[in-house]
């Protein structure tokens, strides 16, 4: 796996179809373990096998990097059953690396730009470059497991948080869940959005930054908030989707000109998805916090007429 939330999390789109398709199909995933405890929310996961990037990244000849590879095998020769095939849909230099170091069918995708890297694998299958990373991930799994995609509306295989919310300490489910890390707003733009919210009733929750916290870690720990909150607001991140793949409502605010190639997509199952905005003005602060408060009012009012 990815290190990154950002680009792991669409992997339990393909998860479930693999399952679907093939039943009693299980599923190890490799990677840190912060990410491991993040992708095996999925029902599909049922093994693991924790990597150190850093030394997967140094020569084989650094004590470092021959420990961390001496583990990859070890780990993997321990899997019962051995696995059949290792899919890696990320092509980075850590995925690649572990994926030279076992003796299954390796599959990845093609890289167009520098052909000599497939190599790496035993079979590649080209995927046009303009493709959604999300539909990648599917249309991979589906080449290398040899099965049909009939409906291109991803199902993440679950609505809920693995983290019991209930049982989270202090946790109170908010209104409005902010995730400020990757607003594209500086900051007077912010403190706009934000005064304007205060003038409100609503419960909201900052989800600032912290210091000593990779993306996974962050992820999370701010899981249930996210899980149980009523809307998100979020930039282009590990929050939009989670909440996406979770059946959270929000606004997602991606670069310009990206909302399609990139943004997020929610789970079929979603009865109000994540929104993804990239052109003003619709994502600029003073438009993005009255259509938030009009859609809190209207999910308040609808519960309140169903008591």
């Amino acid at each position: 796996m990815d290190s990154d939330p950002l680009r792991s999390l669409p992997v339990w789109a393909a998860f479930t179809d693999a399952q679907d398709a093939i039943p009693g199909l299980k599923i190890t995933v490799a990677g840190t373990p912060e990410i491991i405890q993040c992708i095996k929310a999925h029902p599909a996961v049922t093994g693991k096998v924790v990597i150190d990037e850093k030394g997967l990244s140094l020569s084989r000849w650094h004590p470092s990097g021959w420990s961390a590879r001496r583990d990859v095998k070890l780990a993997c020769a321990a899997l019962l059953p051995t696995p059949d095939v290792v899919i890696d849909p990320f092509g980075t230099s850590q995925t690649r690396a572990f994926s030279r170091l076992v003796n299954w069918r390796r599959v990845g995708i093609a890289d167009l730009s520098e052909p000599s890297r497939d190599s790496d694998y035993s079979s590649v299958f080209p995927l046009p470059p303009e493709l959604h990373l999300l539909q990648s991930i599917r249309v991979l799994f589906a080449a290398a497991l040899n099965y049909s995609l009939h409906d291109l509306a991803p199902n993440y295989g679950f609505l809920t948080s693995p983290v019991d919310a209930n049982q989270a300490e202090g946790n109170t489910a908010a209104d409005l869940i902010v995730d400020v890390s990757s607003l594209p707003w500086g900051y007077e733009l912010f403190q706009q959005f934000r005064e304007r919210i205060a003038e409100t009733p609503l419960r909201v929750i900052y989800l600032e930054e912290e210091r000593g916290f990779n993306s996974a870690q962050r992820l999370l720990k701010n899981w249930s908030k996210i899980a149980t909150a009523h809307y998100i607001l979020t930039g282009l991140n590990a929050s939009a989707w989670l909440a996406a793949a979770l059946g959270r409502p929000g606004l997602c605010l991606c670069p310009n000109d990206s909302a399609s190639s990139i943004g997020v997509i929610s789970t079929r199952w979603a009865t109000q998805e994540m929104i993804n905005l990239d052109h003003a003005p619709f994502n600029q602060p003073n438009i993005v916090v009255e259509s938030i408060i009009q859609v809190l009012e209207r999910q308040s009012t609808a519960a309140a007429d169903a008591k």
